[in-house]
């Protein structure tokens, strides 16, 4: 076999492989697009940032059969998590965060998609 015959050979070989594995590690396909929202407690009337607000990060369309959902929320001043299984409607509510100050806030949504840690929705807001 020629050099150049192999360096082909090679090179397809490679490229069936790539396409291989990026099937292999793909998200969920695109119809999988779960919601991800922050709502305020009545009784938290204003975000003022001399004060702690509680607020709930929430959203529906989630799997289930994934597992739990990781939500991140990064602030001005850390960066927070928690989790939650989806219920049977697929949907998540956390009611364990609060504000911290003035400044933005960036909320990420993680779900576990073919062994691999997906971010599947985000949102954000200002405090």
């Amino acid at each position: 076999m020629s050099f150049r015959k192999f360096a082909q050979v090679f090179v397809m070989v490679l490229t069936v492989a790539a396409l291989a594995a990026a099937t292999a590690f793909a998200a969920k396909p695109s119809s999988y697009s779960p919601t991800l929202g922050v709502s305020w407690p009545v009784a938290a009337a204003s975000t003022s940032s001399s004060s702690s607000t509680p607020y709930v990060v929430s959203g529906c369309g989630y799997d289930a059969s994934l597992g739990g959902v990781t939500v991140v929320v990064y602030s001005p001043y850390s960066a927070a998590f928690s989790g939650q299984v989806p219920d049977s409607n697929g949907c998540i509510s956390l009611s364990n965060f609060s504000t911290q100050g003035s400044g933005a806030y960036s909320i990420q949504a993680w779900q576990q998609v073919r062994n691999k840690s997906v971010m599947v929705a985000s949102t954000s807001f200002k405090a």
